[in-house]
């Protein structure tokens, strides 16, 4: 975005204990999930960045119409980060990729196409190489493709499409199919919802209350 530069992140949520817009505001967010937003913000800054935004807490999950517009946004927010900086919880090298559960994740399909620059970070928060941006293609003989080629190996989605504008690569619904199948949703709905931006698709969503709150956990 030309307007507001921000850093977003891309992460696998813990079983318990993420930050909440509620427990910010009320200054009472603490323990492992802070510590990830706190080195989030961290990492952010170093990349020059006055704004961060992260699912967890950015969110007012108490609102049905504040969680549906996110929803739908998703995408559109990923796509107009400056950065967005991916935190991999299970990896310390750019081979151990394959094995973590972030890659598997539906949403993490669009929060791997939709930026322009993205920055992945291991479970220590060191950067994975030495790049500025990992989806910028790099040579053979610098050994910088690294990254991209085991994100195409773990993905079944070519490093042409890794590094270019979604937007302008052919629309083929069955080969971007394949690129969805056997991701995982904590909620059978949350798989659809993370391929709206994927396909162009534009719907509002529909969840109760009581669901909502677990329809937004990526």
């Amino acid at each position: 975005s030309d307007l507001v530069k921000y850093a977003i992140l891309s992460h696998r949520w813990l079983n318990e204990g993420e930050p909440t817009y509620e427990g910010m505001n009320a200054g009472t967010a603490a323990g492992p999930g802070r510590e990830k937003l706190d080195a989030f913000c961290q990492r952010a800054c170093e990349c020059g960045m006055e704004f961060a935004w992260s699912d967890t807490c950015c969110i007012d999950k108490s609102s049905s119409t504040e969680l549906d517009e996110s929803i739908r946004s998703m995408f559109r927010w990923y796509e107009n980060s400056t950065i967005c900086i991916v935190h991999l919880a299970q990896s310390e090298t750019i081979w151990d990729i394959k094995r973590d559960e972030w890659i598997r994740r539906g949403w993490t399909l669009q929060e791997l196409l939709a930026p322009h620059k993205i920055k992945f970070f291991n479970a220590r928060w060191m950067p994975m190489t030495d790049d500025e941006n990992d989806k910028a293609p790099g040579t053979e003989l610098d050994g910088s493709d690294d990254i991209l080629r085991v994100l195409e190996e773990a993905t079944n989605i070519p490093c042409d499409v890794l590094t270019s504008d979604l937007g302008k690569y052919p629309m083929r619904v069955d080969e971007r199919m394949t690129w969805a199948a056997g991701r995982e949703t904590t909620r059978v709905e949350g798989r659809a919802y993370s391929l709206m931006g994927i396909f162009n698709v534009k719907e509002e969503t529909a969840h109760s209350a009581g669901s909502s709150r677990l329809s937004c956990r990526r």
